[in-house]
């Protein structure tokens, strides 16, 4: 199969197209063919070597954390997906990413894509989710019952 990967820390031109094996699904996990995926600018700071500390990579790395496609391959134990669903979710960071044609996931991380978004848009939306869901419950203290304004 094909991905983009660094093999050392630097600005974009570090990045390679090449040929990699198709990862195999252990215990846990789940092989999604990528649909899609997103860059995000803690994706060109891991790449950069500017998160070694809170993020460590092992080189080579693909890149790619957010990831839209469809379930292709069930690890042992996996239950709740099936071959040919359509899933986003969003990878462990310092695991490889979904820069590739084929990318493994925790089973957890995983969740059905929304319907009425194409699957190719769908990875846009885990990190950004995630972050919107931190701000407003975790940090903002949203509960039922209140509203909010969102102006943007």
């Amino acid at each position: 199969m094909k991905a983009v990967r660094f093999h050392d820390y630097g600005t974009p031109e570090v990045l390679r197209y090449e040929d990699v094996e198709q990862p195999v699904p252990g215990a846990g996990q789940v092989r999604v063919r990528v649909t899609s995926t997103s860059f995000n600018p803690v994706d060109g700071n891991i790449r950069g070597g500017f998160m070694r500390g809170p993020i460590p990579v092992t080189l080579p790395h693909t890149p790619g954390f957010d990831v839209a496609g469809t379930v292709d391959a069930l690890g042992e134990g996996v239950e709740g997906l099936a071959v040919g669903d359509r899933v986003v979710g969003f990878l462990p960071m310092t695991e490889d990413g979904a820069a590739a044609e084929y990318v493994l996931a925790p089973a957890r991380v995983l969740t059905p894509a929304p319907k009425r978004v194409p699957l190719a848009d769908a990875a846009a939306l885990p990190s950004v989710g995630l972050t919107a869901w931190q701000a407003l419950f975790d940090h903002g203290g949203l509960a039922a019952g209140q509203r909010v304004l969102i102006n943007g």
